[in-house]
């Protein structure tokens, strides 16, 4: 048997990683992030604790990888081009995949929800979460000034609270929520 090649040890240690996040997910969305221990996550992963060690430096850093791994699903789809201005096709795209992600990726919603709620987590990467969407919320601000909105900045703290709402709401119910019907009528409503 040959050795391993160094794409071969990249690829194993991304796969281990993963396995790790989605282990961590999992049982911070279930039990929660305190309840949640360090040999949980590394039993439900197929790890050992010390290998998760390698991996994580603590179950702060998981958590923090965890968060701004799930805004990356999220605003991948926003502003495409990256030319810092948002359309109208822009936005209503952003709408479309913001509920795909919430019903792909309910756990971490789930989680989200959670530890918004809590403000020692928050301490831990609240400042950088806030500095990271800074920029959404300006862009979004200036796509409704540009639309001739009333004021701009209380209509976007309306749309992300909207969005914000809904999620929360399809995590808690999602066998009877109408989140298509819900987003048809808010794609409608920014048309």
């Amino acid at each position: 048997m040959s050795p391993r090649t160094p794409d071969q040890f990249h690829e194993i240690r991304e796969t281990t990683k993963q396995k790790i996040v989605d282990a961590a997910l999992e049982l911070f969305a279930e039990a929660g992030f305190h309840t949640t221990s360090i040999s949980q996550i590394a039993s439900k992963a197929g790890i050992s604790k010390g290998l998760m060690y390698n991996y994580f430096e603590s179950k702060e850093e998981l958590l923090k990888e965890i968060v701004f791994e799930g805004i990356e699903y999220i605003t991948q789809s926003f502003d495409p081009n990256h030319d810092g201005i948002l359309t109208k096709e822009e936005l209503l795209l952003f709408i479309d995949e913001s509920f795909e992600q919430i019903k792909i990726h309910r756990n971490y919603w789930k989680l989200y929800f959670s530890i918004m709620m809590q403000a020692p987590i928050m301490t831990l990467f609240g400042e950088e979460l806030m500095s990271k969407l800074g920029s959404y919320f300006l862009m979004i601000s200036a796509y409704f000034q540009e639309q001739k909105y009333e004021d701009p900045v209380a209509e976007m703290r309306f749309f992300s609270a909207m969005l914000d709402g809904i999620a929360m709401n399809y995590v808690m119910d999602p066998e009877e929520f109408p989140l298509d019907a819900i987003k048809q009528r808010i794609i409608k409503m920014y048309s």
